[in-house]
């Protein structure tokens, strides 16, 4: 399989990000009110992240998943996460740069994650989770990933609007370092929402690290190819024309 990622001059880099940015805004305003329904509404939600933010949602009870992401300079991130109880989870990464294509391979250190559900929306009027996370992709220099930084210790609620069908809103709140503070770069906010405009194809919409020096709008879109199977394309840094980058996903997911 080949991924060809063309070079793009400035003026149409920025053409291609408003495009992005329109056609998410289309999407937003107009095919949930054509698609929606009630019967799409999961009576646990299980998407424990949008882009690169998380929501308060975790893997169902002996649930698992493999994600596998594909960024520039060739590197390969790989995650696997397993639910327990319907309100922990928790999860590894290996992360590679250079797999694909010229340069040497870097093989970058195993991270773990662990969340644990504190309120969930059936008892409460929203989900609520806190958690650790350690996991990124790119070069680990510093204690931190670039370019896909770390969320490290964070909180986050998350409601589900049954009325509308399957809509999520989400905001956390994290602290990615703790040695060497730097409130610049090590304390953010992150907010956004996912969707689904059929059951086979959802999108997430979100800002991320509001409260850095890099604050991120983000998108992506995931199709269910197959039932344990989907494959989506994520939007990253839409709004910084020199880190804008799209990144290919694909998750499979099942039980023991």
């Amino acid at each position: 399989m080949i991924f060809l990622f063309p070079e793009f001059d400035r003026l149409a880099e920025k053409k291609s990000r408003q495009f992005i940015i329109l056609s998410f805004v289309f999407v937003i305003l107009i095919c949930p009110v054509l698609s929606w329904a009630a019967d799409e509404t999961a009576s646990m939600p299980t998407n424990y992240e949008m882009v690169q933010a998380p929501t308060a949602y975790v893997l169902m009870n002996s649930g698992y998943d493999l994600v596998t992401e594909m960024y520039e300079n060739g590197g390969l991130y790989l995650r696997a996460n397993v639910g327990f109880k319907n309100f922990f989870m928790f999860g590894f990464s290996a992360n590679g740069t250079n797999l694909i294509g010229q340069g040497t391979i870097q093989i970058q250190t195993p991270k773990l994650a662990f969340k644990l559900k504190l309120l969930d929306q059936s008892t409460a009027p929203f989900a609520l989770a806190v958690a650790w996370d350690d996991r990124g992709y790119g070069t680990y220099t510093n204690n931190r990933f670039e370019p896909g930084t770390q969320k490290g210790f964070y909180t986050v609620i998350s409601h589900e609007y049954a009325d509308l069908g399957y809509l999520q809103t989400h905001l956390g709140f994290n602290l990615v370092e703790f040695d060497n503070f730097d409130s610049s770069q090590d304390i953010g906010a992150f907010f956004g929402t996912s969707f689904a405009v059929s059951k086979a194809l959802v999108f997430n919409l979100e800002a991320d690290k509001v409260f850095s020096s890099q604050w991120a709008f983000n998108a992506n879109f995931l199709f269910n190819v197959d039932t344990p199977l989907r494959v989506g394309i994520d939007f990253v840094d839409i709004n910084n024309p020199g880190l804008f980058s799209r990144i290919v996903r694909i998750q499979y997911a099942g039980f023991f």
